[in-house]
């Protein structure tokens, strides 16, 4: 086994050992600070009648629940100082090249690498066009070339990438620059498919930007962060913090705004704290391939799952095993350039939340591993604590209200009856929650050229005012879902991998919405009713958080809608209205997309294996795109003979998914099924191949059948 190659010592001026430990003295201090203080003030506020077991259970979840809440309010701050302070972050990497070096050619290759699962097709590709076309802009596409990695197990999606993979490369002549490949089967899910792309490929390649399928990134941004790397030789990775683009629906526009509104300093603080020791988030970030193949293989957890197997969150893991191995990674602080789209409503996100709950869950067995860097496991436990503050949260609340019941027989004093130290402490809550919020909007509306990113100063105002109502309503059902999400994995409950809905996809489901919060807004309103027969006063306190989570189905289905407030400025952001030209291009490319579409309804369901099977440039695409096997036994022959009989006398509903994939993947039994249905038309075919055949010579106006007989 060869030696790793050592990573060069670092070259940004002042990054220094004592540089780092003054940051992050400085930040614990006063987080520090910050939690002892209001851990005390509750315990005073407990301990006045003396301690039962129930008030220090509360002191026990309200210490990490605040320990949150001051890191997010004093990350915050820090940024808040370097934005209005006008003041620059010397490890500031966005301004770490000199002029001649932004101008300067690349030299190195680079891999552009998209995964996909069962994703929209036009959306993918279309992306991908406007990336290529804006690199070939900056005069440095020559280094780059462009992978879609499909994972995609829909037969209609496969050969929809298939025909849209041929067709781009046609369109701008990105033959043997932009690639497509299938994988046989998807192990390992994404995380897999990059590791397989490493395996084949890698060597061929200095850099590998990782993409999302809703990603898109400019030209400039791309070439800039290849030059940042060539500067910087002991970087192993580059993130960005995407934007949230392209959003359609209330919930979209809200959580789109918001990222937009107060991401900046939440940037700048990370910057701060994090430096060479930052987060890598799976996407819209460039890699070092050779140290990343060398020593962030992912290793497999103990136990099965969801604790253990296949590591899901693996994007924190990389990035702890990229320091680990004496590489850095950094943030990027760049508000230009980097985009993603956003879940459209709330049950997408809590869908998206439970796949991301399980991965982070699963650090826990990697806090205790030997050779991680203190802020690489910090990192794991923010991540885990993200997920487990909700069910926390929840039994803090549960033990306010037995408290309350035992004060109303005089057994307890409860803590929402307004002593000093409790007052004390909920101005402080209050604060930490609502202080840098005001801050930002202040910022905001003392801006000269508010216009630019934002409708207008009135328009920031109530958005700013209207979100506030929204996420006090979002997060006492985020506390009940994620408790959920964190109690199934903890009883063993996995997740499954499945496709992701974007924000421009149909949105409101009624029903759906109903059936996933009827149960949690039941709950609300039975423990709302218990609080005000315990205690008025106790009531007003918990309130705001029960009535979040009765409203649950209305607001699921209102915010699913499109009437966001479009027309009056509200929610809208510099992406939605001065878009930089990938996002315009893109927007005007997808408007021209055309997907073929089943001529019938009876065809939709397997209108892929239709085109592959009777359309000849079609047939010839995908076997041209398969791999012959290597070695097929004869039993294996008899199983796709088989297989290829059935298909042709019972139609494709006769075969199940794991039968029709190993029709797909034969290139001699494709073959052989194409001739057979022209062929044998009308003789021992089933009823749904007459009616494809008769449907495709229609649309064709060329009957084909006559070139095989």
């Amino acid at each position: 086994m060869t030696t790793p190659e050592l990573p060069p010592p670092s070259n940004i001026p002042g990054y220094t050992a004592a540089a780092i430990r003054k940051r992050r003295s400085t930040f614990f201090a006063v987080v520090g600070i910050t939690l002892m203080a209001g851990v005390w003030l509750l315990a005073v506020s407990l301990g006045r009648n003396g301690y039962n077991a129930i008030d220090f259970l509360m002191i026990g979840v309200f210490t990490p629940l605040f320990y949150q809440l001051s890191v997010g309010f004093w990350t915050a701050m820090i940024g808040l100082f370097f934005l209005m302070t006008g003041r620059k972050d010397q490890f500031d990497l966005a301004r770490s090249l000199s002029e001649e070096e932004r101008q300067g050619n690349i030299g190195a290759s680079t891999a552009i690498i998209m995964p996909v699962y069962n994703e929209d097709v036009s959306r993918v590709f279309e992306g991908l066009r406007v990336m290529y076309l804006s690199l070939e802009k900056t005069g440095q596409l020559e280094h780059f070339d462009f992978f879609v990695l499909s994972d995609s197990d829909n037969p209609n999606k496969w050969v929809e990438e298939e025909l849209a993979w041929l067709e781009l490369c046609r369109q701008l002549n990105g033959f043997g620059r932009i690639f497509y490949r299938k994988r046989r089967k998807p192990i390992n899910r994404k995380s897999g498919n990059v590791s397989d792309f490493c395996r084949r490929w890698g060597k061929r390649y200095r850099y590998l930007h990782a993409l999302d399928a809703d990603s898109v990134m400019s030209g400039d941004l791309l070439a800039q962060m290849v030059r940042i790397m060539e500067k910087h030789r002991n970087i192993g990775i580059l993130q960005t913090a995407p934007r949230v683009f392209g959003a359609g629906t209330l919930f979209g526009r809200v959580m789109q705004f918001a990222h937009a509104a107060y991401g900046e300093p939440f940037m700048a603080g990370l910057n701060y704290l994090a430096l060479g020791d930052a987060t890598f988030w799976g996407h819209n970030a460039i890699i070092r391939l050779a140290p990343f193949i060398e020593s962030c293989g992912l290793p497999e957890l103990p136990g099965r799952e969801p604790f253990g197997g296949h590591i899901l969150s693996h994007d924190f893991v990389e990035s702890a095993l990229m320091t680990k191995a004496g590489y850095q990674v950094w943030l990027l602080p760049v508000h230009e350039g980097s985009y993603e789209e956003g879940p459209p409503t709330i049950i997408d996100t809590l869908k998206r939340d439970r796949r991301w709950c399980q991965g982070n869950m699963q650090h826990f067995w990697l806090l205790f591993a030997k050779g991680w860097a203190p802020l690489a496991r910090l990192n794991f436990l923010h991540g885990i604590l993200s997920y487990v503050a909700s069910p926390l949260w929840f039994v803090f609340l549960l033990c306010a209200t037995a408290l309350a019941a035992m004060d109303r027989h005089g057994g307890h004093k409860t803590i929402a009856a307004g002593e000093n130290a409790g007052l004390l402490l909920l101005v402080i809550t209050i604060g930490l929650l609502f202080v840098p919020k005001a801050l930002i909007l202040f910022r905001q509306l003392t801006r000269k050229d508010i216009e630019k990113d934002f409708h207008s100063k009135k328009a920031v105002f109530w958005s700013c005012t209207l979100d506030t109502v929204f996420f006090s309503i979002l997060a006492p059902i985020l506390m009940m879902f994620h408790s959920k999400f964190v109690i199934f994995t903890v009883l063993g409950r996995g997740v499954k991998w499945a496709s992701q809905r974007r924000s421009g996809d149909d949105a409101v489901d009624w029903e759906e919405s109903i059936l996933t919060f009827a149960g949690v807004s039941a709950f609300a309103l039975v423990w709302a009713a218990f609080a005000l027969w315990v205690n008025p006063t106790f009531f007003l306190w918990i309130s705001p958080v029960l009535l979040g989570i009765a409203l649950a189905i209305p607001f699921s289905i209102i915010t699913a809608g499109v009437q966001s407030g479009r027309k009056r400025g509200f929610f809208a952001t510099k992406e939605e209205l001065n878009p930089p030209w990938v996002l315009s291009q893109l927007e005007k490319n997808l408007k021209r997309a055309h997907v073929r579409e089943a001529p019938i309804p009876q065809l939709a369901k397997n209108y892929g294996l239709l085109q592959s099977l009777l359309d000849p440039y079609v047939n010839a695409l995908h076997v041209s795109l398969l791999r012959q096997r290597k070695r097929v036994t004869p039993e294996s022959r008899d199983y796709l003979d088989a297989l290829r009989r059935r298909l042709v006398k019972d139609g494709p509903d006769a075969l199940n998914k794991r039968e029709l994939s190993a029709v797909m993947y034969d290139p001699d039994i494709m073959l052989r099924l194409h001739y057979d249905l022209w062929s044998g038309s009308g003789d021992g075919l089933s009823a749904w191949w007459d009616t494809a055949i008769r449907q495709y010579n229609i649309l064709t106006r060329e009957p084909v059948t006559a070139l095989y007989r």
